[in-house]
């Protein structure tokens, strides 16, 4: 009777390790499809390798764009997640903050002290924007986001006048991962804006939220 249970037991273990493979190797295969997708979408894209890590370069509008997937320890249930980094100038003012789908954590820890504007999508997730002043419901990022409805997913959108970042859930499955792609297109349609002239302070700049710098 005992060997019986030795039996059960390694059969068991078996399944497990197949389950986990083939679950391993999905993921793998879903992680190589969407960064070629990646790829094809930015202009001039390519992929390179950094210390063992995937990044895929190209470029939105005039926003040079980087890629990649990136994990937590703080946010276990959101890693891993994809990553997008947009650097060149925007046509924005002041820096804002979006936060999809119940998002948890900040890009830009700074903005949960400013103002909050709660956004309802139709048949797209609500979000809330956050921002030093009361952000406005005609704001450019508002309306990208909407115009994405349903194919956006939990993430957040930070948006300063030279920098935009995204983070998005990473899934196992290749429809899981579409929520990428909408943030993709909301950084373009922001890269598209006309770009504002911005007015040059008369004094010293204040710090942000009353901090005063060291020294």
């Amino acid at each position: 009777m005992p060997q019986i249970w030795w039996i059960l037991g390694g059969i068991v273990v078996v399944v497990a390790v197949g389950f986990a493979s083939r679950r391993l190797g999905q993921t793998a295969a879903t992680r190589s499809a969407v960064f070629e997708e990646v790829r094809r979408t930015l202009r001039d894209g390519r992929t390179e390798r950094e210390g063992g890590v995937t990044v895929v370069r190209g470029s939105l509008g005039p926003l040079g764009v980087s890629v990649d997937i990136q994990g937590d320890p703080k946010r276990p249930k959101q890693s891993p997640m994809w990553r997008v980094v947009a650097e060149g100038p925007v046509a924005l003012e002041r820096p804002i903050e979006a936060r999809v789908g119940g998002w948890e954590g900040w890009i830009d820890p700074w903005l949960q002290l400013g103002q909050t504007l709660t956004v309802l999508n139709g048949s797209g997730p609500g979000f809330t924007l956050h921002a030093e002043r009361p952000p406005r419901p005609d704001h450019p990022l508002v309306e990208a986001l909407r115009r994405q409805g349903e194919r956006l997913g939990p993430g957040a959108v930070h948006a300063r006048n030279d920098l935009l970042r995204v983070e998005t859930r990473f899934g196992a499955r290749l429809e899981e991962n579409r929520p990428l792609f909408a943030y993709l297109h909301v950084i373009g349609e922001i890269a598209g804006l006309p770009q504002v002239r911005l007015p040059r302070p008369a004094g010293p700049t204040s710090p942000r939220y009353g901090v005063l710098p060291e020294g």
